[in-house]
C-alpha cells in the first residue's frame, strides 16, 4: 500500500487546521475580553456568536468546562407507609 503524503505531514508536528484553531482561539477570547472590559465603547459585537467560537476552538482541543458540583446526586427513597393522602 503507497504512503500517503497528508499522513506523512500530519504525524510531523502542527497541521494547518492546527494553527486556524489556534488563531480563532486567540481571536475569539481577545474580542471577548476586550468587549467585557469596555476598552471600546464604541464597538459593538454579539458576544454569544464569538463565545460559541471561543468554545469550539476551546472543545477541538480537548478543553472542556469543570462542573461545578462534584458531589452526587443521593438516591431519594420515598416511603409511603405513614403518609395520610386523602379525604377521611
Amino acid at each position: 500500500m503507497a504512503n500517503n503524503p497528508d499522513d506523512q505531514h500530519e504525524k510531523e508536528g502542527i497541521s494547518i487546521a492546527d494553527v486556524v484553531k489556534i488563531l480563532v482561539l486567540g481571536w475569539s477570547a481577545t474580542l471577548l475580553t476586550v468587549s467585557y472590559l469596555g476598552i471600546f465603547p464604541q464597538m459593538k459585537m454579539d458576544n454569544t456568536f464569538v463565545a460559541s467560537l471561543l468554545t469550539g476552538a476551546m472543545a477541538s482541543f480537548g478543553i472542556e468546562r469543570k462542573s461545578g458540583n462534584n458531589s452526587k446526586k443521593k438516591d431519594i427513597i420515598v416511603d409511603n407507609k405513614d403518609t395520610n393522602a386523602g379525604i377521611k
